[in-house]
């Protein structure tokens, strides 16, 4: 029952403003790493440029870019302890929990454990950042039966993690340190809300982190690529698509890899990932025509509602042409928003305060208390 008077707040609090940040602007057709437009950063800059942007607040000069790659080029060695923990989860475990658990263990071992301040966070978002593809890419060999892969001192940030995880398309470094730049930070979304609302409590970033990557699971939030491949086998071919869609629309299906809170017109990110889809499709050998019903797919769908498709539809394809399977997506999301992630537990943890809204009851009241034998 509401109380007289009061307002409730909107369904998933849409439209409420419920911090402020200098890291990231989301809005309808724009996103913005702390005043670069995505268009400026997706397809120029390297993924560790664009995470020093996010932890600092402005682009690397050559030196610090040298000094910050060394950095992460020299945590991204996992311990014998997270690696059997990795060995052990691998055997029936997914990739997302295997990225959380393996996460959150390695509080154990972080020499700075406990240590809020901002210099101990910036070096925990370091060891994690480097860390996380080497992760991945060991679950990746162990749940193929492989031996894994060490990270190699030579290469970059996606290019390394290419070769741990096995990817031999010639394109796949390429195509994945953009990927990863798109997929970096995203504003308030729920799993960094999560975080955000962890760290409030002033627990350490390894707990919200992992709090982030809970949330990040879930399919409304971070599960559309794997959703979108099951469509598109489903529709099996481009001249089924406009029945399928006819019958999406009759019975309210909810078409993976469409629609976004926030962009109502178009996801910026969509455009970089449907050109990657767009190359790849033209040289995949024996694949079925995963491109040209996607297509079909948008122009079937928009032609009854304005319906954007957001970055995990492209991705979806992207992935699997590079030759990862589809229900990695999510966690091959999780390394490029690491970076984001930490970039908003230190903001939080800068200018802290609780973050404790208030509910609504809408129960009922007056109740009184009867014996158990008389009810």
């Amino acid at each position: 029952m509401a109380v007289e008077g009061s307002k409730a707040a909107p369904r998933g609090l849409e439209g409420v403003v419920a911090t402020t940040t200098a890291i990231c602007s989301v809005e309808d057709g724009k996103l913005q790493y702390r005043g670069y437009s995505i268009d400026e950063l997706a397809g120029k800059a390297e993924y560790e440029e664009v995470a020093y942007l996010l932890l600092n607040g402005d682009l690397p000069g050559k030196e610090q870019l040298r000094d910050f790659k060394a950095e992460l080029t020299k945590h991204r060695t996992i311990s014998p302890f997270l690696r059997q923990i990795l060995q052990e989860m691998s055997e029936s475990g997914t990739a997302m929990d295997v990225l959380r658990t393996v996460v959150s263990a390695s509080a154990a071992e972080d020499p700075a454990e406990g240590d809020n301040s901002r210099e101990a966070e910036y070096h925990k978002s370091i060891r994690l950042t480097a860390k996380l593809p080497t992760i991945l890419a060991t679950y990746i060999r162990r749940r193929r039966g492989e031996q894994p892969v060490p990270p190699d001192a030579a290469l970059g940030h996606a290019a390394s993690f290419a070769k741990m995880a096995g990817l031999a398309h010639p394109r796949a470094a390429e195509i994945l340190n953009t990927c990863f730049i798109l997929q970096a930070e995203h504003g308030l979304n729920a799993s960094t809300f999560a975080a955000r609302i962890t760290a409030a409590t002033l627990a350490d970033m390894h707990a919200a982190v992992t709090a982030a990557m809970g949330a990040l699971k879930g399919p409304l939030h971070g599960g559309a690529t794997d959703g979108t491949m099951k469509m598109l086998d489903e529709i099996g071919t481009p001249d089924r698509v406009e029945a399928f869609v006819e019958r999406g629309f009759a019975t309210k299906y909810k078409f993976p890899g469409f629609g976004h809170r926030v962009y109502v017109t178009t996801d910026p990110r969509a455009k970089h990932l449907r050109k990657f889809a767009m190359d790849l499709a033209r040289e995949a050998k024996g694949m079925p025509p995963y491109f040209e019903i996607q297509e079909k797919l948008v122009e079937a769908v928009n032609r009854r509602r304005q319906f954007p498709v957001n970055v995990d539809f492209y991705a979806a394809t992207t992935y699997t042409y590079l030759g990862i399977p589809a229900d990695l997506g999510t966690s091959i999301f999780a390394i490029g928003r690491m970076a984001g992630w930490c970039a908003h537990i230190m903001e939080q943890h800068g200018d802290n305060r609780l973050i404790r809204p208030e509910s609504e009851y809408t129960g009922p009241t007056g109740k009184r208390w009867v014996p158990l034998a008389e009810r």
